[in-house]
């Protein structure tokens, strides 16, 4: 094998490694490689509570009725966060949406995901600062 200048070799590690440090290093960085992860810390501002949209059949275009009782979409539950730098809107599941208070800070943790066709933020749990 040949020697190798240390002048040569830049941002690189000729230290020997264990297997074992060598398979933690790999997993490290597929963990990074594939995360899918979204953390914001801020101030619930504002909660919003959208009308409930009916629901229409495709077919007839009319009203669905189930034993005459007209049915409606969940209304989208949303509050607004500020943060350092600025202000977003967040959508939130009733349970979370119920739990947060206007005023008070949060971690909000989620990953990236498809609604309606768009890449936003799903955010799963939040955590009172």
């Amino acid at each position: 094998m040949a020697k190798v200048k240390e002048d040569e070799v830049k941002d690189f590690d000729y230290v020997p490694r264990t297997i074992e440090e060598h398979n933690n290093a790999i997993r490290m960085y597929m963990e990074r490689y594939n995360t899918n992860s979204v953390q914001i810390a801020g101030t619930v501002r504002e909660k919003r509570e959208g009308s409930a949209k009916p629901k229409i059949d495709k077919k007839t275009n009319e009203h669905i009725l189930l034993d005459g009782v007209p049915q409606f979409w969940e209304p989208f539950l949303s509050v607004t966060v500020a943060f350092e730098g600025g202000e977003i809107d967040i959508n939130l599941d009733r349970k979370m949406y119920e739990d947060a208070e206007v005023s008070s800070r949060y971690l909000f943790e989620g990953t990236k995901g498809l609604n309606y066709g768009r890449v936003q933020d799903k955010f799963h749990s939040m955590t009172k600062l």
